[in-house]
């Protein structure tokens, strides 16, 4: 009954929203992307071999996945390895990043139809979800093609929680299809239990984030990298990463915390790149020249107002490496905040707002552990920034602190590997 009531809502919501779908697929490129394959039309043989699918909706979750994908590759004795994604950009990065994959796929629209195409495409022996990712037709159509499934890096956020509560009785048929359950944290592995999957399936094994951070820049990497924005290496860098629509305040109190700090320069990285204008809009309201990364001359000098925006895809980790102090946004508003351990593996003690129910154990314990701090708008952002440029000791310190809790949580990935190899039979020690 939950599957008939699942798809008939299902149906009756792409009729309805047909209009506004056609609308962005003829206005948007993005939303085009890949629409024979999201329709089951696959390759009639995309791997020759058992095959591990792997499903990672975007950026943020192919990135999260990176080195569990090359650890299986490694160590899978035979079994191919494919990789399917839902956004656009999420392709983009995969396609740069990972060839160590058989295919990099586009993932079916959960209709009875397109899931049993792709199944019947890539045959999988295993079908892995990451974090959130529940898919009732294609977990059933795995299963009973004789496959097994299994959520990795799962967790559960306050804001979907009590909705998958309130559908309890839809989604416990739907996890009983679920093999294992490899949550981030304990909160985590709560929530799903008490949505219907069974206890004996559900285990927490940490965050894969720790084990994809990327190392810290070398003094050379990082003059490099200001060069090519055109900040003086004798300016401090304040860095906004991730910025969401709505999260004006960042933009203001860094603004005013520059303006008090000396020679400073702004830097700003929106979540998406779709909506730089708006960034650029906000940066404009403050008195300050946004200037868009691909267009800078290299090695040139910006004006004393401009501040770069970062327009280009896969950098930011990296680049946070020249920030002197680091914002990590969507943590503002009620979105569940952004990756704060990307300017923790620079050693940069990571600010962020209230908001931040998607790394909820990682924020958690980078504040117990001195490693970041939480501000609640503009104001705090302004005086918590002027007192961290100030203090060279207090940030250096923080910053010390930050890296100890990555490194501390290194191995997850080691972990979830043993447990997906070992569902196929494949452990090797």
């Amino acid at each position: 009954m939950a599957y008939l009531i699942y798809n008939l809502v299902l149906t009756i919501g792409v009729i309805v929203l047909s209009p506004v779908i056609a609308w962005r697929m003829i206005t948007r490129k993005s939303a085009r992307a890949g629409v024979w394959q999201k329709l089951g039309a696959y390759p009639k043989k995309p791997c020759a071999g058992r095959t591990i699918w792997i499903h990672a909706v975007s950026v943020g979750e192919t990135l999260a996945v990176e080195r569990l994908i090359r650890e299986l590759a490694r160590r899978g004795r035979g079994s191919e390895l494919v990789l399917s994604v839902t956004t656009a950009t999420g392709h983009a990065v995969a396609m740069e990043k990972l060839s160590d994959v058989a295919s990099i796929l586009y993932f079916p629209y959960d209709f009875i139809f397109s899931a049993q195409r792709a199944v019947r495409a890539i045959n999988p022996a295993l079908f892995v979800a990451v974090e959130t990712e529940i898919w009732p037709n294609v977990f059933r159509v795995v299963k009973e093609s004789g496959g097994r499934v299994a959520l990795v890096n799962g967790r559960i956020s306050d804001r979907s929680y009590p909705r998958y509560l309130r559908l309890k009785s839809l989604f416990r048929p739907v996890l009983q299809y679920v093999d294992m359950f490899l949550m981030q944290g304990d909160v985590d592995a709560e929530r799903v239990i008490e949505m219907g999957a069974e206890p004996e399936k559900v285990e927490k094994t940490g965050t894969l984030k720790y084990d994809n951070v990327v190392k810290g820049a070398t003094r050379a990497e990082r003059e490099n990298m200001r060069k090519s924005l055109g900040i003086g290496l004798d300016e401090k860098v304040i860095f906004l990463g991730n910025i969401h629509e709505g999260e004006e305040a960042a933009i203001r109190g860094a603004m005013r915390a520059g303006e008090k700090g000396g020679r400073c320069r702004i830097v700003v990285a929106p979540r998406r790149i779709e909506n730089i204008e708006w960034i650029e809009n906000a940066a404009r309201a403050c008195g300050l020249k946004p200037v868009r990364k691909t267009t800078l001359r290299k090695n040139g000098v910006l004006p004393e107002n401009a501040i770069p925006v970062i327009d280009t895809f896969g950098d930011l980790a990296m680049l946070y490496a020249i920030a002197d102090v680091a914002f990590v946004g969507g943590s503002l508003i009620g979105h569940g905040g952004q990756n704060p351990l990307e300017p923790a593996a620079h050693a940069i003690a990571p600010l962020f707002g209230t908001f931040m129910s998607n790394f909820r154990d990682v924020s958690k314990e980078l504040l117990n552990e001195g490693g970041a701090f939480e501000v609640a708008g503009e104001d705090d952002i302004c005086e918590l920034i002027c007192d961290l440029l100030a203090s060279g000791d207090k940030r250096l310190e923080a910053g010390r602190r930050a890296l100890d809790v990555i490194e501390r949580n290194r191995g997850v990935t080691i972990r979830v590997a043993d447990r997906l190899l070992s569902a196929l039979g494949e452990r090797e020690e």
